[in-house]
């Protein structure tokens, strides 16, 4: 096992993104943080989100479920650590096993910045922990991050 969290040092496939969006903080932070947005848009290409329920306080849980095109299903569990509407978010997330241990568990703090007459989000996700079978998760997890975010720009527009 590797466990960065304790060591303070960086996993390769950390991750900072930014992206822009033509919407206020709030809505933005909004469509981060409220089931009835997030089941639009909160997946890679091709994935849906059938499963989504959030608790959006400090140490409250966001449990979700991707499901793949191929009807293959994976849960994710996410608890949040900091919650400042519509400024900030953070969240340690992981991906349990066959057995309930997690694969992997990142932390994803999100800052939302008025950029003129929209938003700007910055994406800083840190590996905090990486078991043997994380490796297909974390190799895609800037490509699934991108596909994700990407997403959030067509829902806006709605």
């Amino acid at each position: 096992m590797s466990d960065y969290e304790n060591g303070g040092s960086s996993h390769p496939l950390d991750l900072q993104l930014t992206r822009k969006y033509q919407a206020t903080p709030k809505q933005v932070f909004e469509a981060f943080t409220q089931a009835e947005h997030l089941v639009h848009w909160w997946a890679p290409g091709g994935f849906t989100m059938p499963v989504c329920k959030v608790d959006l306080r400090a140490g409250g849980k966001w449990d979700y479920t991707f499901r793949a095109p191929n009807g293959w299903e994976h849960v994710c569990n996410a608890v949040y650590i900091e919650v400042e509407p519509p400024k900030k978010l953070v969240m340690e997330s992981m991906v349990p096993d066959k057995d309930g241990k997690p694969l992997f568990k990142i932390r994803q703090n999100f800052l939302f910045e008025r950029e003129g007459e929209g938003t700007e989000v910055h994406v800083d996700v840190k590996v905090l922990q990486a078991n043997p079978g994380s490796e297909p998760y974390l190799q895609g997890m800037r490509e699934g991050f991108n596909q994700t975010l990407g997403n959030l720009v067509g829902y806006l527009a709605k």
